[in-house]
């Protein structure tokens, strides 16, 4: 038996899957879109990383100075490739709202998180 990682619920090796450092995830549809995203998210920020590394925003084809960080995937953007939205960060007691800096990519993978 495993405990899926993301809705904490067990499952059997025949529904769902042990992934590496134990991120054993369970067949629910919800649960295997997470993991999928995050197996997605890993291998663009791996790619679009090199981008940072010379000072240029992270956004496919873009080739502008980077100035901004996201404060999803800590990646740093040119002003035109971050927005402003309103965030509730649930780490601490009482969820807080507050603004940050978000990127294209990790915006659109918004609802998937919450």
């Amino acid at each position: 038996m495993s405990t899926c990682v993301y809705c904490g619920e067990p499952f059997c090796a025949d529904h769902g899957e042990r992934g590496p450092d134990f991120a054993d995830v369970c067949a629910r549809r919800g649960c295997v879109a997470k993991q999928r995203d995050v197996e997605a998210h890993v291998a663009w920020r791996s790619r679009v990383q090199a981008l940072n590394q010379v000072s240029i925003c992270a956004a496919d084809q873009c080739g502008d100075r980077m100035r901004h960080q996201c404060s999803r995937c800590r990646l740093m953007f040119c002003a035109e490739h971050v927005k402003e939205v309103d965030v509730i960060d649930s780490t601490t007691r009482r969820p807080q709202r507050s603004r940050a800096l978000i990127c294209p990519h990790c915006a659109e993978r918004q609802s998937i998180w919450s």
